[in-house]
């Protein structure tokens, strides 16, 4: 009884997890796509691209001195 249990668990979890990672798209594709979407909305935004781009430019000439 505690066998037909255990493989029973065991192939439902491995069926659950199949499906799962068939569904969930790659890590990188998602981080694409949050990174495409920040950048239209912000870049096309009248007061967040100026305030990005000065973000960024100073972020790279404080970088630059250490």
């Amino acid at each position: 009884m505690l066998r037909r249990y255990l493989v029973t668990n065991a192939v439902s979890s491995v069926l659950l997890y199949l499906a799962i990672w068939a569904y969930v798209p790659s890590p990188s594709s998602v981080s694409k796509a949050i990174s495409t979407t920040f950048d239209t909305y912000v870049m096309s935004h009248t007061f967040l691209s100026p305030v990005l781009n000065r973000v960024i430019s100073v972020g790279a000439v404080l970088g630059r001195s250490f």
